[in-house]
C-alpha cells in the first residue's frame, strides 16, 4: 500500500521505511495470532471462525490507532483489561508506545491491510489452518539422516525411511519400534530401556516447553531487544562528529615578540 509509508509515526523518510517494514511483519503477525486463538476457541468450526474474525477485524483498525474497547470485547491476543499488556505492548516489532493517527483514511488503509489475511476470500482458502511446517520438519530430519555431500547408494531408503520413522514417533520410541521388527527386541527393565524412555520424554517436554505461553513471550522480548541494539548499532555506526557544522581551520598565529624581551646592543666607545 502506497499510502502506509505516509501515516507511519515517523520524521525522516528512512524512518518511514524501516517503520513500514516492521509494521508488516507485526501486522502479518497480529492476523495470523487471531486467526489461530479463534481457531482453537471454537474447535475448528469454519463458520464460527469467519463470524468471530469479521469483529476482530474492526477491533485491529482500532488498536493500531490506539483504542483497545473493540480489543477487550473480541480480540484473543489483545487486552487491557486485568492488567494485560496490550498487542503493541507486547509486540516483538514495534515500540511500546506506537499509534497511527484516528482518521478515515489511515482506517481504510489499515482494514485494507486486514483484508489480506482475514478477509472473506482468504479465510475460505485457508479455512484447515494448515501450514507447512511439518514438511519442513520432515525435511530436515531428511537431510541430517541423508546429507548431501555424502552419497548412500546401498542404504539410501533404509536412512530415508528411518528418519522419517523418528520424526513420527520420537527417537526413544522409533529405537523401540525398529528392534521389535528386526526380532531383537529391548529387554523391559533394562538400562537401554530406561535410556530410551529418558530420550523419548526429553524430546516431548522440548516439544510442549516451545510451544508454552512463557517461552513465546521470551522469543518475542528477545526479538524486541535485538532490534533495539540493531537500532542503536545503525545510529552509532552513521554518526560522525560535527557532521553538520564543520569546523573552519584557523591559521597558526606567530608568536609576537615584546620589547622587554629583546636584547639590547651594548654601544663601545
Amino acid at each position: 500500500m502506497s499510502g502506509l509509508k505516509e501515516i507511519m509515526p515517523a520524521r525522516l523518510v528512512s524512518e518511514k521505511d524501516k517503520m513500514l517494514k516492521r509494521f508488516a511483519l507485526d501486522m502479518a503477525a497480529r492476523c495470523q495470532a487471531e486467526y489461530n486463538a479463534a481457531f482453537d476457541k471454537f474447535n475448528m468450526d469454519s463458520v464460527r471462525v469467519k463470524v468471530h474474525l469479521s469483529y476482530v477485524c474492526h477491533a485491529i483498525v482500532s488498536c493500531y490507532q490506539g483504542d483497545h474497547n473493540g480489543c477487550t470485547k473480541y480480540s484473543l491476543v489483545c487486552s487491557n483489561r486485568n492488567s494485560l499488556k496490550t498487542w503493541t505492548e507486547k509486540s516483538a516489532y514495534l515500540k511500546n508506545n506506537f499509534k497511527l493517527n484516528k482518521s478515515e483514511n489511515t482506517a481504510a488503509l489499515l482494514r485494507e491491510c486486514v483484508k489480506y489475511r482475514l478477509g472473506p476470500t482468504m479465510l475460505n482458502r485457508t479455512c484447515k489452518n494448515t501450514n507447512t511446517q511439518k514438511a519442513e520438519a520432515t525435511n530436515r530430519a531428511i537431510r541430517a539422516t541423508v546429507p548431501s555431500n555424502v552419497t548412500f547408494t546401498r542404504n539410501y531408503k533404509g536412512r530415508v525411511h528411518t528418519a522419517i520413522h523418528n520424526v513420527n514417533n520420537g527417537p526413544g520410541e522409533s529405537i523401540v519400534k525398529l528392534c521389535q521388527a528386526a526380532g531383537v527386541p529391548i529387554e523391559p527393565g533394562s538400562r537401554a530401556a530406561h535410556g530410551l524412555k529418558n530420550i523419548q520424554q526429553h524430546n516431548e517436554k522440548h516439544k510442549l516447553y516451545k510451544q508454552s505461553k512463557q517461552y513465546t513471550d521470551q522469543r518475542c522480548s528477545k526479538k524486541h531487544e535485538l532490534y533495539k541494539i540493531y537500532d542503536e548499532y545503525q545510529e552509532e555506526k552513521d554518526y560522525e562528529k560535527n557532521k553538520l557544522l564543520p569546523t573552519k581551520r584557523l591559521a597558526a598565529k606567530q608568536p609576537q615578540e615584546y620589547s622587554f624581551a629583546k636584547k639590547t646592543p651594548i654601544k663601545t666607545c
